[in-house]
């Protein structure tokens, strides 16, 4: 197993190199590609709830604002937009982390490498959010029942997937791990 915080071989769930421990309550599967300890899907939904939570009002704010100036369409695209700068920023730095992924103890990493993810890597991720919530302003009945299928199918594929990936994160070559 390897520490997802420097990447040193760790023989028991403390890191030698850095210090870093696992959480007490840590337990899953070692990726046999990273070597990483798979988050699992309890705590990407933990991490999930915390960041809509976190979310919530600065959202609730900007789309008022946008909504007020500009219109409807155009505060939902700001409310997006200000989802997809937290997500992008926060897990394309070196710990990989929003503020929902510390309070869940997981990270972002790379699939291939278990390194910190690219900007590029961290937008694509969010950019497949975005794209099917996008679906939400169709001004049709059936966009709610389309948009609610890709997110269900999308956020329950970690139970079936042996790595523990979403589609977003398959799309873009990450894995949630424990932090």
């Amino acid at each position: 197993m390897y520490c997802s915080n420097c990447g040193a071989a760790m023989s028991d769930t403390t890191c030698p190199a850095c210090g870093r421990s696992l959480p007490v309550t840590a337990r899953g599967r070692i990726d046999t590609v990273t070597g990483l300890m798979l988050a699992g899907w309890w705590r990407r939904v933990g991490a999930t709830i915390a960041d809509s939570m976190i979310l919530l009002i600065p959202i609730l704010f900007v789309v008022s604002l946008v909504d007020a100036l500009d219109g409807a369409l155009v505060g939902a695209l700001a409310g997006l937009a200000v989802e997809g700068l937290y997500a992008v920023k926060l897990t394309s730095m070196p710990r990989g982390q929003t503020v929902g992924n510390r309070v869940a103890a997981t990270r972002v990493r790379d699939a291939r490498t278990g390194r910190p993810l690219t900007l590029a890597q961290a937008a694509k991720r969010w950019g497949f959010i975005g794209a099917y919530s996008l679906i939400e302003l169709v001004p049709t009945p059936a966009a709610s029942y389309v948009l609610a299928l890709c997110v269900l199918v999308d956020f329950l594929f970690p139970l079936v997937d042996p790595r523990n990936q979403t589609l977003h994160d398959k799309f873009a070559g990450v894995l949630m791990v424990l932090a």
